[in-house]
């Protein structure tokens, strides 16, 4: 039959190829199962580095659900920021935990990295001490809860302001008022002055001055200020923390005043508008009124002797 060479020779090549196969397959098979030397007497075989990789893979997966569990229980008990903390650092410890445990998995034996951490521990002293600060510092946040998600801070250093959204590792997520995410490192809140306007008391005071012209019925003038602060939703009902008026100087044109308002948490996270919207109000309240808010006069007195020369300039000028 004249196809029949061809089909033997067909079916050599195919024996020929499957053998190569095998081949390859077993070269990978010996250099994926060869140990590799590393320092302080540590052997690793690639296949153990895939397997330690796969234990990653599923301990970061159960590690986040682990926290979210964690959050959504406690949740229930605690605040947001309590459970947010917690959630955080049982996240952490199960992650340091399944490292150890997948390092032992795949025959690592932990007393030999004594010489490989010392090492890798003198080159993070020097070149990784801030990422350190950063991760200690975030710590120091979670345990103390100075700063905790959802309150309004500002730092002092450099006047940022906003909302913090998320307390990571290395970094705090603050939100700005323009929905402008800004990462900022976790020692500066440890180590700087940061205000935290919403740590304990989620009220605050604010001072708005104003200037009303002598002669103006004061005692009219604070009922008017009270009911105008009263009909803003931002003005606390808490009776310890009335609105009230201030006279504050005698100034050139009128009584220097100032509108003291305590304000809910909604109107401290958003500074800048709650200003404005109050300025706003009192405005239209003051001239409802009819009073008028003085405006800053200058007077220009010319003596005799100024005006002669005046004149004396304009004849010789005819």
């Amino acid at each position: 039959m004249p196809d029949q060479p061809d089909a033997l020779a067909r079916h050599g090549q195919k024996i020929k190829g499957v053998r190569i196969m095998h081949d390859y397959l077993g070269d990978f098979w010996h250099w994926f199962t060869t140990p590799w030397p590393w320092p302080g007497g540590l052997v690793v075989e690639p296949i153990g580095i895939a397997e330690f990789l796969i234990i990653l893979f599923f301990l970061w997966w159960w590690a986040a659900w682990v926290r979210r569990l964690t959050r959504r229980v406690l949740s229930r008990q605690f605040n947001h920021a309590t459970a947010y903390a917690i959630s955080r650092l049982t996240y952490y410890l199960v992650i340091a935990l399944g490292i150890l445990i997948a390092l032992q998995t795949v025959g690592v034996n932990l007393s030999s990295l004594a010489i490989l951490g010392g090492v890798v521990g003198v080159g993070l002293g020097f070149g990784l001490q801030n990422i350190f600060s950063n991760f200690a510092s975030g710590l120091i946040l979670l345990f103390e809860r100075s700063i905790k998600v959802g309150d309004y801070i500002q730092i002092k250093e450099n006047g940022l302001h906003g909302e913090v959204k998320k307390l990571g590792v290395r970094y705090t997520q603050v939100v700005t008022n323009d929905h402008v995410d800004i990462l900022v490192p976790n020692s500066q809140f440890v180590n700087g002055e940061v205000i935290n306007w919403s740590l304990d008391d989620p009220i605050m005071r604010i001072h708005l001055p104003f200037r009303v012209p002598y002669g103006t019925d004061r005692e009219r003038l604070r009922r008017l200020v009270i009911e105008t602060a009263h009909s803003l939703p931002l003005t606390t009902r808490d009776e310890r923390y009335p609105p009230t008026l201030w006279l504050t100087a005698f100034g050139e044109a009128g009584y220097d005043c100032e509108m003291i308002v305590w304000v809910e948490r909604a109107g401290l996270m958003r500074p800048g508008g709650t200003r404005a919207q109050y300025n706003w109000a009192l405005a239209d309240a003051l001239e409802r009124a009819g009073i008028e808010i003085p405006r800053p006069r200058q007077e220009v007195v010319l003596t005799p002797s100024l005006a002669v020369a005046e004149n004396a300039s304009s004849s010789s000028s005819t």
